[in-house]
């Protein structure tokens, strides 16, 4: 246990987080609390103008609805990418999916109200939950899987020892179209949710392509299949990350 959480902080830190808000949330406030909280949290126009970086890391922790749902979602999609890519790596990934969905969605809604498209009162949307994380981790670990170019036997773990990474591949690629309905609605009409899905599922796709491309450079440069000394050092670290 104590491999597991040294191992990977960030999976264990979200999921952690995201449960704790979640149980205040649903068994701790009144209606009025929850409303104020998805108000305050929301990733708006305007709570974005006054706070951007608090919303925009707050937003991701605050579900309104099935949250539990959520929580196996980010060990199927977080889990697999971090034993992947090392912990930053990962903070990277959806860490950019979450402010680079957030940005273009909420910046082609700001568009669209100022040539009158759309209503002054979208400012204040509603828009919370982890779904440009764990749609990023997803899509990530259905492409690149879950088991690291160049396997040591600091890579080595109890989980992905027993589970293969097709399976992790699988269980993502089942997870993203379980939740296509929910990320793609709305689409047609640009809504503001399901652009950052497809910005968010992007990020994820691209970020990922070049982590696993720059891990596939250091690898050669060792000779292929080689655990030479580059790729023992570069492991180390991502281990360790």
């Amino acid at each position: 246990m104590h491999s597991t959480l040294r191992r990977y902080p960030l999976p264990i830190s979200f999921i952690v987080a995201f449960c704790a808000v979640s149980a205040v949330y649903a068994y701790g406030l009144g209606p009025a609390q929850q409303r104020s909280v998805v108000a305050t949290t929301a990733t708006n126009l305007v709570n974005l103008r006054s706070d951007p970086f608090g919303t925009m890391i707050a937003s991701a922790f605050v579900a309104e609805a099935v949250p539990w749902m959520w929580v196996v979602l980010a060990i199927v999609g977080l889990f697999p990418v971090a034993h992947r890519f090392g912990n930053v790596r990962t903070l990277v990934l959806v860490g950019g999916a979450q402010v680079v969905g957030t940005l273009i969605s909420e910046g082609l809604l700001a568009w669209r109200i100022s040539t009158g498209a759309m209503p002054a009162s979208m400012r204040y949307l509603d828009d919370v939950g982890p779904s440009y994380v764990i749609a990023s981790a997803l899509v990530a670990t259905m492409l690149y899987g879950a088991e690291p170019l160049v396997r040591t036997a600091r890579h080595g773990h109890w989980l992905f020892d027993r589970v293969p990474s097709r399976w992790w591949r699988i269980g993502a690629g089942l997870a993203l179209a379980f939740l296509a309905p929910h990320l793609f609605s709305g689409l047609d009409r640009l809504g503001v949710a399901a652009v950052g899905h497809v910005v968010a599922l992007l990020v994820g796709a691209l970020v990922g392509l070049i982590f696993a491309r720059r891990e596939r450079a250091g690898a050669g440069q060792d000779g292929p299949g080689e655990a030479g000394p580059r790729n023992l050092a570069r492991e180390a670290v991502l281990s360790e990350a």
